[in-house]
């Protein structure tokens, strides 16, 4: 490589059809088994026949790089792999472009990138122009290879869906990936970072960074890498996927891309609750949201204990620079929102019950009433105009005498009159 030639390797959270269904755990033994053991030669319909693949692209460490019996084997190496698999382009650049598929339609782009600095150079006076024009540059071309193998990557995901089991969610994808940032990693090495030209690169490439300084220490040879914000420097980096530093921003970036995900959900779900719009399923949207945030900081907690010390000491350093805390803590704020929402919801059923059962039981008791005075009515014109009913007792009933002289009309006007005054009377009482 000449003096004015840099590379960098940009990282990218793209959009994925793929993802898991909400509560399935991806670290559970034999869904691991499962999903290695996926037949990426041929697919099986329902009748048994057998087609087989025409692969775009080259689908790699497929259920992760791990070893689904043992854990923490080794003091250097992760014992989980949180990637469902990994996706590089057929074409002569593979390897120097990979897709790092992980859940909740989330994957992460890393794209290694060459870049002659001459014309760039000529067009500016200071190093801060240049660190300037080479972001623009990086994040420019960067964005063109995932566009340029975005399709390719969706359409061999369709393919590979026919093969896994119904722990797995496929969606509509785009024809474009959902990208919302472009980090930059500057690779270097002992010879470059001997070069006064480079050392000035460097020092105002991490110059807006949370670690200026880390620019002083790389030159001394004091530190390999700077991983704080955006811009980002390895030295004597390895091939893409396979350099640790990297490997671990990949996943901070996978792991702040989720959570910034649900955090938009949660925002939407909100919105959709106190739009009043009674056509969609507002408990329902709520609840759905906010398992799905829940689990997500469960997974979060959970899968890092699997890193070791040195990856997990990167992963939290990084996380802690990006206030990773304040987006879980906006979250759970927004759930509590979520928890009031479906309280509202709850105690609106319940008032909803509540005066479905006080109009039940006013029913029920008008008509009663309304038999109780028929009944009386009957049974007392009955006995007066039948004495021999009533031949054990010694005299006539005076009660049921008043009664049968009583019109009809009037009888059922009391028994309309008691079942109001029993209404006024409950609501009196609960009210009260």
């Amino acid at each position: 490589m000449s003096n004015t030639q840099l590379t960098f390797r940009a990282i990218a959270p793209i959009y994925s059809p793929l993802s898991l269904r909400l509560g399935v755990d991806q670290f559970n033994s034999p869904f691991i088994k499962s999903l290695k053991a996926v037949n990426l030669q041929f697919s099986t319909d329902q009748d048994g026949k057998q087609s087989k693949f025409h692969w775009l692209g080259k689908l790699i460490h497929l259920g992760g790089q791990q070893d689904e019996n043992r854990q923490y084997q080794s003091t250097e190496s992760n014992s989980k792999d949180i990637r469902l698999m990994c996706w590089t382009p057929a074409a002569n650049d593979s390897s120097k472009v990979m897709f790092h598929v992980f859940t909740n339609h989330i994957a992460i782009a890393e794209v290694e990138l060459t870049i002659d600095i001459t014309e760039l150079a000529a067009t500016t006076d200071s190093t801060d122009g240049l660190v300037k024009l080479l972001e623009e540059k990086v994040q420019s071309l960067a964005q063109q290879q995932v566009n340029l193998h975005f399709n390719d990557f969706c359409q061999d995901m369709n393919q590979l869906k026919v093969n896994l089991s119904s722990d797995f969610v496929f969606s509509a994808t785009s024809s474009v990936p959902s990208g919302t940032w472009v980090s930059r990693t500057l690779l270097t090495n002992s010879e470059q970072l001997a070069q006064n030209d480079c050392q000035r690169i460097l020092t105002c490439w991490l110059k807006s960074t949370s670690r200026p300084e880390d620019a002083a220490d790389i030159i001394a040879g004091l530190k390999n890498y700077s991983m704080t914000w955006l811009n980002y420097v390895v030295k004597d980096a390895r091939a893409v996927g396979e350099d640790p530093y990297i490997q671990i921003m990949v996943l901070a970036q996978y792991y702040y891309r989720s959570q910034e995900n649900y955090n938009s959900a949660l925002r939407g779900a909100i919105e959709v609750a106190y739009a009043g719009n009674k056509k969609q399923r507002i408990d329902k949207v709520l609840a759905n949201t906010r398992t799905g945030c829940r689990l997500n900081q469960i997974a979060f907690f959970e899968n890092i204990k699997f890193l070791n010390r040195p990856n997990r000491a990167l992963l939290e350093n990084i996380l802690n620079g990006w206030n990773f805390d304040q987006l879980v803590e906006n979250s759970e704020r927004m759930i509590e929102i979520c928890n009031a929402r479906l309280q509202e919801e709850d105690n609106k059923k319940r008032e909803r019950s509540t005066v479905m059962t006080d109009f039940l039981l006013v029913t029920l008791s008008f008509f009663a009433v309304f038999e109780l005075s028929l009944y009386l009515t009957e049974f007392s014109r009955e006995m007066m105009s039948r004495p021999a009913l009533d031949y054990n007792d010694n005299k006539r009933s005076f009660f049921l005498s008043i009664i049968a002289e009583i019109d009809a009309d009037i009888m059922f006007s009391f028994g309309f009159g008691l079942t109001l005054l029993l209404v006024i009377v409950y609501r009196y009482l609960k009210r009260n």
